[in-house]
């Protein structure tokens, strides 16, 4: 049996859909999730039997449709004014009326529309055709001229507003709603795929009344005579209840006729979609099927890894993420707790749709660029899974180099004692301890989530005996103590103040200030430590930094005047300068 009980709106960033299970909105938010709110909606003819008259009931269902739409406008928009301040008629309102005062408004803004309406569509295309009775024409031909005015009006109208931005993104939707329901209607499965192959002109669609409206209001108008103008106006309005209950009739009758006649009777007002419906994309028909599936109360089909992955990717693609795949496949493995490999080896197997909404939360947090890393609270450093957060940098591949070189200075089986300066996430001093078995590392920053992060990852990787966080502004409370090490290591802050605004959003964004800015030379950390290593270094004791690209030369030369000797400069895998390491002089 034929689908075509489900009717629909477009409303701000999203659809109206109308089933026998209820009246349910999506939007798509901000935030770029789905919100959807559904009611229990009695069609008024049924709620009132009495009303349910053949061509006078299609006015009762418009003033109801009229409604309805407004309460879902209204719903759609309480997305996107946050922030807003109330007008002074609103706080007025809702001081005198309380909770009754949004209704108030959106009845006083429905009678506004119609007021409007009335005066566009009835009184001024019978005042200018009225110019026209002096030539001699027709109480018919009048009709006729009148009604042609209301379609000028009606198209000009319209294609002012199809100009708007904001107008034809609800467009889009609307294109959507008519898509969706084509596909519903056509018995096939509510994918975005599907629903993508159908048409976005619809016999059913409101545009379709509007202008049948106009050819029904010609038929019916010229029994009317032709008046004086205060005669014309009232007939008008009175007849506005027949000629909408017999649209309404033929309306219904088109949606479920396709033969010769009804398509005949349908093509102008199929045209005139081709200005009220855009065609939409992906992420709109998306909200559509989402609106449409909660009017029929369909419940989802659990989508699979594959169609998640495929999904995901497309969401960040849009977005410009580079990695957008790779990012899919990482957040979808840390959802379900599976590796890439598995992902890739049974891309068939299905996903709870709890699992499948908390993924879809992981990718919107992505697409707003958050880094990965963060989003996974892991990051691979050294061949070790740190725990990292917001509020430490994430370790780069760049550091490992500056690792190594440290290592080069630590036999196997040889104990040292070793400080990780501004250790943020405690990678180095980490790494550091976990391959050398008989060293002490003592881990310092100055702010409260790499202290915590730190131990965390002290914790993690058993490090308890070996490895012990400091809390001091850079080297304070180590001078204080008089404590003194083999080897002093240190990815300090070192970007120039004016570059930080230049770095890339998931970097400028996200990662703590704090870590990235070295001043506006970005040599403001070397200085001071360099300064200070001099009372915490032993003889002989080593000075290692990971450096700025440009920066190797500068920071040797600082090492220098606080007489470091055998100092090195060593280069990273793109030949650029990434490490200066040197000896404190005796």
């Amino acid at each position: 049996m034929k689908r075509c009980d489900v009717g629909g709106q477009a409303v701000i960033e999203g659809v109206m859909m109308r089933g026998t299970n209820g009246l349910a909105t999506a939007v798509r938010t901000l935030k770029g999730n789905i919100e959807i709110k559904i009611e229990n909606n009695v069609p008024i003819t049924k709620k009132y039997p009495i009303i349910n008259i053949p061509f006078l009931r299609g006015f009762f269902v418009l003033i109801d449709s009229l409604k309805m739409g407004m309460d879902s406008l209204n719903y759609s928009a309480s997305f996107f004014d946050e922030g807003e301040e109330p007008s002074k008629f609103e706080v007025w309102l809702n001081n005198k009326l309380g909770k009754k005062s949004n209704d108030i408004i959106m009845a006083l803004t429905l009678m506004f529309s119609i007021i409007i309406s009335i005066g566009l569509f009835v009184i001024l295309p019978t005042s200018i055709a009225t110019l026209f009775k002096n030539i001699g024409i027709s109480n018919v031909g009048l009709n006729l001229i009148e009604a042609i005015i209301r379609i000028v009006i009606l198209l000009v109208y319209m294609l002012i507003i199809s100009k708007l931005d904001d107008i034809y993104r609800v467009l889009q939707y609307h294109g959507a709603e008519h898509k969706t329901i084509f596909c519903y209607e056509a018995m096939q499965d509510l994918t975005v795929e599907n629903v993508k192959k159908y048409p976005r002109l619809h016999p059913r669609c409101g545009t379709n009344f509007l202008f049948l409206i106009m050819f029904v209001s010609i038929i019916v108008f010229s029994f009317t005579g032709w008046g004086s103008f205060g005669e014309r106006l009232i007939l008008r309005l009175v007849l506005i209840p027949i000629v909408t209950g017999i649209t309404y009739e033929l309306i219904k009758w088109l949606g479920k006729n396709n033969n010769s006649l009804s398509k005949i009777i349908a093509w102008p007002g199929m045209q005139l979609q081709f200005l009220t419906t855009k065609e939409p994309d992906n992420f709109q028909i998306e909200v559509a099927i989402a609106a449409l599936k909660c009017a029929e109360g369909i419940k989802d089909k659990q989508k699979n890894i594959g169609e998640l992955i495929n999904l995901g990717a497309d969401i960040l693609k849009k977005n410009n993420i580079d990695t957008a795949r790779l990012d899919a496949e990482l957040l979808l493995g840390n959802v379900i707790d599976k590796e890439r490999i598995y992902l890739i080896t049974h891309r068939e197997e299905e996903i709870s749709i709890v699992n499948e909404k908390e993924y879809f939360k992981l990718i919107n947090k992505r697409k707003d660029k958050m880094p990965v890393k963060y989003i996974l609270n892991e990051c691979e450093f050294m061949n070790l899974n740190l725990y990292v957060e917001e509020g430490v940098l994430i370790p780069r591949g760049d550091t490992e180099i500056l690792v190594e070189e440290v290592l080069k200075h630590i036999k196997e089986d040889e104990e040292k004692e070793v400080c990780d300066l501004c250790c943020g996430s405690g990678a180095i001093g980490i790494a550091l301890a976990h391959f050398r078995s008989n060293i002490k590392v003592d881990l310092i920053d100055y702010y409260e989530i790499p202290q915590k992060v730190t131990l965390l990852n002290i914790e993690k990787f058993n490090l308890r005996n070996k490895a012990s966080f400091i809390r001091s502004n850079l080297l304070d409370e180590i001078i204080l103590n008089e404590k003194k090490y083999d080897i002093l290591v240190s990815n300090p802050p070192y970007i120039e103040e004016a570059e930080i605004e230049k770095l890339m959003d998931d970097v400028r964004n996200y990662e703590p200030h704090t870590a990235l800015s070295g001043g506006k030379d970005g040599l403001y950390f070397y200085k001071k430590i360099i300064s200070q290593s001099k009372n915490v270094l032993k003889e002989n004791g080593i000075l290692a930094f990971e450096i700025g690209y440009n920066q190797g030369e500068q920071v040797k030369m600082l090492m220098e005047q606080f007489c470091f000797k055998d100092i090195k400069v060593i280069k990273d895998l793109a030949s650029l300068d990434r490490v200066v390491i040197g000896k404190l002089s005796n």
